[in-house]
Formats: structure tokens, sequence, C-alpha cells
């Protein structure tokens, strides 16, 4: 594993926009669930332009990264050329629910059915190199999900994270430990946990969800619900090209010690481990969510992310 430092100027190189061409369609999955895909690219794209399949971590959704105006990070890769799959787990954003809504799921669902279903049903539909690209809790998703589906795995490029770490109790102090369980306290009364009353996002997380993540941070086990699935050692399966990105700053939610761990269990030989932050060239401590939007992400990390992407391209 690579841990790079930003040894040069980085500035991004954005070509004139033309117009956005969108085309929306839904991906079936467990449950009865079907997967809200919304492919966009400039009508300069050629059919073997790079793709990128987008996915947004908790009480979150596809806008996270293409705002209605069409702001947000996937617009930079849009406008260098690539085509975009901004894509939504069950329960967020434009997925469809079964007949019967039900708040029944877990992480398990989320790396062993949505995931590599919409890896899949993205290949069928891109002829270019593909990658994936998921921020916070996607990102250990994905690295399980894949590790589990070596047919998803061998459709994609590589794979890139930004602030892609599993909970413990390491790091966060007991603001962590009492912010988890309380979070795990509130979605069993309720079913789910209501982070769009709280104000702490668009989307509700299951209640099965929440109870893993407070397991997770007390014990160090990152696992499915019935224990039969131990995700690290999926996560060694893992043999394709990945970068990781992580805030220096981005203690709470995923420290550049815990992404480090994550990154560690992979089985690819080629990671590259990128700590955003002043002591390893970049202008700024970057955070969670400072990492992938914002102008400071425009400037220094994206370019990286995407030059990354090129430098991969023929991997798949």
């Amino acid at each position: 594993m690579t841990t790079q430092s930003l040894s040069e100027s980085s500035t991004p190189s954005t070509p004139a926009s033309s117009s956005l061409v969108r085309d929306e369609w839904w991906v079936p999955t467990s449950g009865g669930h079907q997967l809200h895909v919304v492919q966009v690219s400039t009508g300069a794209a050629g059919a073997g332009a790079p793709g990128i399949l987008c996915l947004h971590g908790v009480f979150s959704d596809g806008r996270f990264f293409l705002g209605s105006s069409g702001d947000g990070p996937a617009r930079y890769f849009i406008d260098q050329g690539c085509t975009v799959y901004i894509a939504e787990l069950r329960g967020h954003g434009g997925s469809k629910w079964p007949e019967k809504r039900a708040w029944d799921w877990s992480f398990d669902a989320y790396a062993q059915n949505d995931i590599p279903d919409l890896v899949r049903a993205v290949r069928a539909r891109h002829t270019g190199p593909l990658f994936l690209l998921a921020h916070s809790m996607a990102g250990y998703a994905a690295f399980a999900g894949l590790g589990l589906h070596s047919d998803a795995q061998s459709m994609l490029s590589g794979v890139c994270t930004l602030s892609a770490a599993v909970n413990d109790y390491s790091d966060g102090g007991l603001k962590k430990a009492v912010m988890l369980r309380f979070s795990s306290v509130v979605a069993g009364l309720f079913g789910r946990f209501p982070a769009k009353a709280l104000k702490q996002g668009p989307s509700d997380e299951p209640a099965a969800l929440m109870k893993q993540f407070a397991e997770w941070a007390s014990t160090g086990a990152f696992r499915s619900m019935d224990g039969s699935t131990d995700y690290w050692q999926a996560l060694g399966k893992v043999t394709i090209p990945v970068f990781a990105g992580v805030g220096e700053a981005d203690v709470f939610h995923a420290s550049p010690r815990r992404a480090e761990k994550l990154v560690g269990k992979l089985g690819s030989t080629d990671k590259t481990f990128v700590i955003c932050g002043r002591s390893h060239g970049f202008g700024s401590d970057f955070g969670h969510f400072d990492i992938i939007r914002g102008r400071r992400a425009l400037a220094e990390v994206l370019p990286r992310v995407h030059e990354w992407m090129r430098a991969h391209s023929g991997t798949a």
C-alpha cells in the first residue's frame, strides 16, 4: 500500500460544459426494492468514456453528488468527459419501495444485495472502464460486497472511497459512545432512525443498521446481523485497484487511523492511501464532507481522484 502526499500543485482543468444528458432507471434488488439510478453525461461523452458509479453514505441520497441545479462533486467528473451513474440505496431518494413498506433491512442488504446489483446493472449498460466512487458508509459496504461477490468485483477497473472507516471507540471519545448508543435506542423505539426529522440528512435509516453500528463500535466487530459473515475477512478478497482518501481532521466519523486499518485489510496489491491534510502537503485539513464537496475538494481532492482513475482505466 502506498501512502501519498501532495507533492505537486494540482488544479482542476475543467473544460467548457456541454448541456447535460440525463436518463433515469431502476435496478431490482432483494425484498422487492428497486434502486434509483440517474445516468448523466455531456453530449460530448463518447461510448467508451470512463464511467463512475457514485454511492452515498448514511442519511443521504443522490443529491449529495449532484444537486437539482447541476452542481456537486459528480459535475466535476462529468465535465472531464466521464459518464456518471448516481445511485440510491433502498429507502433513499427516488428508490422504489415494495408494496409493503417496512424498514426491515440492515447493513447486510446494502453490502450483499444493493451494491453488487448496482454494479452489475451499470456494467450491463456501460461499455468503457467503470469505477466505483463511494462516500463514508458506502465505502466499506462496497468493499464488503465486492469481497463477497467476485463477479461484480471483476466488472470494475477500481474502487475509490472517501471518508470510509468502520467505527470503533478508539477515537471520538465519550461523545461517540453516547451518540452511537443513543442512535441505536432511538431507532429501536421508532423502527428507524428519524434522520430527516432530526435534521441529520434527507433519509432515515433502519433500526437494524444503527444496532450494527453500535455493536461494531463497542466490540471491534464488522459482521452481518446473524454473525455468519465476517466482513473483515471478506475484505481480503478485494483484489482490484483501490484509492482511499480520508480527511486529516475527520476524527469522529472516519479517522486516518481507522481508514488505514480498513485499507490494510484489503487483498489488493494496488492500494493508494491518501491523508488529505496540511501535514501531507494539502492546503488545509479536510473533514468528513468537505473532502468531496466544495471548492477545496474541487481544487485539491477530486483532480487527484480523477488522475488515479485515468491511470487505471485499462485495468478492468
